[in-house]
């Protein structure tokens, strides 16, 4: 594997490829985005370009060399991966990286040392590691991964080149759907379409069997009218009571008025998430103005937004159904 097989974040690949080719990598690195979306993949794979023995001619890993083979099996002394012990990155963790940080790397050029999930550092940990990062040491390199950055100390950020990860879009959750794990274009575009720019999410959905869950509540969508008060508690009240399924819910029916909006200004269908419930999403299109779509997209996040703060969630979501435009 190399930077070329990593789907998306091209500038970001760019900017560490450069740091590579001008000799002006830094001490410390932060990944910040939401989860799953490949942060901790380019973190292993920046360290693995930055000891592969034939990184200086292409600013990448070559996956063939010594260096690069016990990288790949998570067997290179000098590429290091921190993560939680339960709820929190521990002192102990911290203090035993400094401890190696002392000594220059035994086999490669630098230390790599990968901080999964940083935020979950306790206050002992946070304040170890600012320590170091105030005190850098020569060939040792630090990256911080996390889907919350605001929650890590601003002096510990300061001192860090900050790299900000946007979700994914949703052509390479479905090129990865598709060449990696051999899924059909129709299902790897759903499930991308609902995935939030998420690899680890559109995979999630697919154990859950998102596909059954999706055909109901299309089905109950497309069987609710305004003057048929019984069609629209029916809607509401298959949501369930779990967050978790709610969420899922709405971001279908979000993702069925996003394709109304998209096909009423493209005309094209191929881009539609839901293309094969095309009928539905033209007859959508046709019947509903551009306001009132958006209108209903942004109901909808409100909804969540609401149920979030654990209010009622039966009354939000027929106050939900109601609201709707159809």
């Amino acid at each position: 594997m190399s930077f070329l097989d990593i789907y998306g974040h091209e500038r970001q690949i760019a900017i560490l490829q450069k740091t590579i080719a001008q000799k002006r990598v830094g001490h410390a690195y932060l990944f910040s985005g939401i989860n799953a979306t490949g942060k901790k993949t380019l973190a292993g794979e920046f360290a693995k370009a930055l000891n592969c023995e034939q990184a200086d001619n292409h600013h990448d890993a070559c996956g063939k060399c010594s260096s690069c083979q016990k990288a790949q099996h998570l067997s290179h002394v000098d590429m290091i991966f921190i993560e939680a012990d339960g709820q929190f990155i521990r002192i102990n963790a911290i203090r035993e990286i400094q401890e190696r940080m002392k000594f220059k790397p035994l086999e490669g050029r630098w230390r790599t040392v990968i901080i999964d999930d940083a935020d979950k550092m306790n206050d002992h940990a946070a304040n170890a590691l600012l320590k170091t990062l105030e005190e850098p040491s020569a060939s040792n390199i630090l990256i911080l991964i996390s889907s919350r950055p605001y929650s890590l100390p601003a002096t510990i950020i300061s001192r860090c080149r900050h790299m900000r990860f946007n979700p994914l879009t949703t052509n390479a959750v479905t090129r990865y759907l598709v060449e990696q794990k051999g899924m059909g274009e129709q299902k790897s575009g759903l499930l991308a379409g609902l995935s939030g720019g998420s690899i680890g999410r559109a995979l999630e959905l697919d154990q859950e069997d998102i596909t059954a869950f999706r055909a109901e509540i299309m089905q109950l969508l497309m069987n609710a009218k305004k003057d048929d008060p019984i069609s629209l508690l029916n809607l509401a009240s298959n949501f369930g009571q779990d967050k978790k399924k709610i969420k899922q819910g709405l971001d279908i029916i979000s993702s069925c008025f996003r394709d109304a909006l998209v096909f009423k200004e493209t005309r094209k269908d191929e881009i539609l998430i839901n293309s094969d419930k095309f009928p539905f999403i033209n007859q959508l299109a046709q019947k509903l103005s551009a306001e009132h779509i958006i209108q209903n997209i942004s109901l909808l996040a409100r909804t969540w937004e609401t149920i979030e703060l654990n209010v009622n969630k039966t009354l939000t979501l027929e106050t939900m159904a109601f609201k709707l435009n159809y």
